[in-house]
């Protein structure tokens, strides 16, 4: 039960981080914003570890390992969410979740696949029905009709996404085997981190920066530790107690937690299909576990 719970709190912190970066995602780009927010991350992950004693666990990653540890992060922090902010410019939020959202079904296969995962009725129903309550949560109608070079490059960009998010996944668990989680969520995020800042210096974009006020900066900083520190740990943990496959499809109901978020600090209003999708995602999230 306890890798069902940082599952969940692994989704909320996850929602939490995204609601307090809603504005701030109008002003700078995904690179420039989330180059700070991880630097927070990392850096809070690494006084953990330090000051707990955790420290000595460094020596014990084998260079196999790390190289499993930084290329899950990379592909899926990196890769990953690039693609998925080139489809979001392309064919718009309402088109690109639901695509990229199916990346929980690419991680059972791949899991199935690679790790000898076993593979339940119970699982792929589960599954099914947090994918589909998680797509009608967040479904946005459109308002406008793109181009269709700009559709088909769109598509691929979300497809490609979730492939990249499956496959970081189910790297991470061959290099997390018998390691503290905090730790390496410590070489992670830092990791990720530096990949931003040098992403950011070829861009030329840390000028933008210079906009944000004190009070931004804080929303920054904590938005950073929630989401990318106190997130990637769970995230860890959670794959580490239940495997890539669950883990993917428990993480992946952190739009049940980020609408009542939206509700109360972001005034939003849901549409009919909001009930309707927590319920299938709730009854999902029940067959998973």
């Amino acid at each position: 039960m306890s890798g069902i719970v940082m599952g969940l709190l692994c989704a909320a912190s996850w929602a939490i981080g995204s609601v307090m970066m809603r504005d701030l995602s109008r002003k700078l780009d995904p690179f420039t914003l989330n180059a700070p927010r991880t630097t927070v991350g990392g850096l809070a992950m690494l006084a953990i570890t330090l000051l707990s004693g955790r420290s000595a666990g460094y020596g014990a990653v084998t260079l196999p390992e790390l190289g499993f540890m930084l290329g899950s992060m990379l592909v899926g922090g990196g890769i990953g969410d690039t693609l998925y902010v080139i489809s979001l410019k392309r064919i718009g939020v309402s088109r690109a979740f639901p695509i990229s959202s199916i990346y929980p079904a690419i991680t059972v296969l791949l899991g199935v696949a690679f790790l000898s995962e076993s593979l339940s009725l119970r699982l792929v129903a589960g599954m099914v029905l947090v994918v589909v309550g998680v797509v009608l949560i967040s479904y946005q109608p459109r308002h406008q009709t793109l181009p269709e070079d700009g559709a088909t490059g769109g598509v691929a960009a979300a497809l490609g996404a979730a492939v990249m998010w499956a496959v970081a996944a189910i790297l991470v668990a061959p290099g997390i085997a018998g390691h503290d989680t905090i730790m390496v969520a410590s070489i992670r995020v830092t990791a990720l981190a530096i990949a931003l800042w040098l992403v950011v210096a070829l861009r030329k974009t840390g000028g933008l920066l210079k906009q944000l006020d004190w009070r931004e900066w804080v929303i920054v900083a904590v938005g950073g530790f929630i989401g990318w520190g106190l997130g990637s740990m769970l995230f860890v943990e959670t794959i580490a107690a239940l495997g890539p496959a669950k883990a993917a499809i428990i993480t992946s109901s952190s739009p049940l937690f980020a609408l009542p978020l939206s509700l109360v600090f972001l005034k939003e209003r849901p549409t009919w299909l909001v009930p309707v999708g927590t319920a299938l995602a709730v009854a999902g999230l029940v067959l998973v576990s």
